[in-house]
C-alpha cells in the first residue's frame, strides 16, 4: 500500500463529502440517496429503528446497556449497529443518508463542519481520560524510538489521514521538538496495525483499544510509545460523539430527540456501573470479558459546547487541517 506524505503544511484533504464517491468497506447498511436520511425502518411493534455507523470501541458498550436497562425501549427505538473502519467513512455515511447516526472521535466530523457540511450534535459520549487509557502508538521494541520526537522522517500507520490520532501525533512529535513534516501516514485498518509494525511494513502504527491489546498480546516484540491523545488533550475533554446531518435532524427530529434523552439516562447509569459498560461493550470490540474488564473506561458525559471544542479546532488550524476555526454554534445547538 503506498503511503501518503504529510506535507510540510499539512494540505487540507478533499471535501469529506468527496469520499462518499467510494464505498465504507466495513458498512453494509440500507442504500439511499447522497445527502437524504435514510428511510424509516419499522422494528418492533411500536419502534423506530435507527441505523448507527459506528467505529467499534468498548465503549459501544453503552448502547448495550441502553438496550438492557430499556431506556431506547421506553423512547421507543431499535437500533441496527453498523461497523466502519474509520470516523471519515462514518462522516461519509452520514452525509449521504445510509446512517442515521454517526459515532466517531470529533476530528472528522469538526473537519465536515469546517468545510460546510451541516452536521448536528447529537450526543457526546466519552472524554480524554488520563494519560495511558486513551489509545497508543506502536513500535518495535529495538526499533530505537523511544519519544514522540524520533517518529519524525518515519512511516506510521493511521486508520485514516485525517483521523483524531492523525493530528494528534504529529502534535505530538512537535511537541516533543521534533519536525512532524516529514511523515508519511500509511492507511490500514486498526485491526492490521499491529501485524504491520511488527512486519516491518511501517515504523509505528497509531493504534486504540481494543487493537492495542490484542496486538501486543500477539506480537511480543511492541511496545506502546505513548498517548498522543492525552499528551496533546486535556483530561475530560468531549472524547467521541454521537452526530446526524441535518436533512436526517429533520426528517426525524422527534425520534433524534428520543434517541438524545434515551442517551443521557443511560450514561446517568452507566457511570456508576463502568463495568457494565465494560461486559457489554467487549463482544462489540471483540474482546474476551477478561480482556474488556482490564481495559480503562473514562467517564461518559453527554453535554458539550463549542468552547469545549476550541483545543481541538485550534489544533485543527495549526496543522492547516482547516484554515480558520469554525463557528461550531450550528453542530452543538
Amino acid at each position: 500500500m503506498k503511503s501518503a506524505p504529510l506535507r510540510p503544511v499539512f494540505a487540507v484533504a478533499a471535501l469529506v463529502v468527496t469520499l462518499a464517491l467510494s464505498a465504507c468497506s466495513a458498512s453494509a447498511g440500507s442504500s439511499a440517496a447522497a445527502g437524504a436520511p435514510a428511510a424509516d425502518a419499522s422494528g418492533a411493534a411500536g419502534t423506530t429503528q435507527l441505523v448507527v455507523g459506528v467505529v467499534p470501541s468498548l465503549e459501544l458498550g453503552l448502547l448495550k446497556v441502553a438496550e438492557a436497562k430499556g431506556f431506547l425501549a421506553d423512547a421507543g427505538i431499535e437500533l441496527k449497529i453498523t461497523n466502519v473502519d474509520s470516523g471519515p467513512n462514518v462522516v461519509t455515511g452520514v452525509v449521504a443518508g445510509q446512517y442515521d447516526i454517526g459515532y466517531t472521535a470529533y476530528a472528522p466530523p469538526l473537519l465536515a463542519v469546517a468545510q460546510g457540511q451541516p452536521l448536528k450534535l447529537v450526543s457526546n459520549t466519552s472524554t480524554v481520560g488520563e494519560y495511558g487509557t486513551n489509545g497508543g502508538v506502536l513500535v518495535k521494541k529495538d526499533s530505537g524510538i523511544t519519544s514522540f520526537k524520533d517518529l519524525a522522517g518515519k512511516k506510521i500507520g493511521t486508520n485514516a489521514p485525517r483521523s483524531l490520532f492523525s493530528l494528534t501525533v504529529p502534535a505530538s512529535i512537535k511537541h516533543a521538538g521534533g519536525d512532524p513534516s516529514g511523515i508519511q501516514l500509511v492507511p490500514l485498518p486498526f485491526a492490521q496495525i499491529g501485524k504491520a509494525v511488527h512486519d516491518g511494513q511501517v515504523d509505528a502504527g497509531v493504534i486504540l483499544e481494543p487493537f492495542q491489546t490484542k496486538a501486543l498480546a500477539e506480537y511480543g516484540d511492541l511496545t506502546n510509545l505513548g498517548d498522543s491523545y492525552r499528551d496533546i488533550l486535556p483530561v475530560g475533554s468531549p472524547g467521541a460523539v454521537y452526530f446526524t446531518s441535518q436533512a436526517t435532524a429533520t426528517a426525524k427530529a422527534e425520534t433524534i430527540k428520543r434517541f438524545k434523552e434515551a442517551v443521557a439516562k443511560t450514561i446517568d447509569y452507566a457511570n456508576d456501573h463502568l463495568d457494565e459498560v465494560k461486559a457489554a461493550g467487549g463482544p462489540l470490540a471483540g474482546l474476551t470479558a477478561e480482556q474488556a474488564a482490564k481495559l480503562p473506561l473514562s467517564p461518559f458525559k453527554p453535554q458539550v459546547q463549542a468552547a469545549d471544542l476550541d483545543s481541538l479546532t485550534t489544533l485543527m488550524v495549526e496543522f492547516a487541517w482547516i484554515k480558520a476555526k469554525p463557528d461550531l454554534t450550528g453542530f452543538v445547538g
